[in-house]
């Protein structure tokens, strides 16, 4: 990952790459905290199994329609919650 050149270089400034890779290296950071502040003994385990799953998904079609799909595989639970 390209680290920024400074703390103040504007986000878009950044190729689509190099933000995708400062969105995955910020969301890798916030989860590995998480992750350890919630499991502190087999954090480090987990984060890691976790994290090589990071990038294997792949497709190819437009957004729009990934986003159709999820729309119309979401189901909506009529299930009453007693409080």
């Amino acid at each position: 990952m390209k680290t920024l050149a400074s703390p103040n270089q504007p986000i878009g400034s950044l190729t689509v790459a190099e933000l995708e890779a400062l969105i995955t290296e910020t969301v890798r950071r916030v989860l590995r905290e998480e992750i350890h502040g919630t499991i502190p003994n087999n954090g480090e385990a987990i984060s890691e199994e976790f994290f090589a799953t990071f990038g294997t998904w792949e497709d190819d079609r437009p957004a729009d329609e990934i986003v159709a799909e999820i729309y119309t595989n979401r189901t909506v639970s009529t299930v009453d919650i007693d409080l």
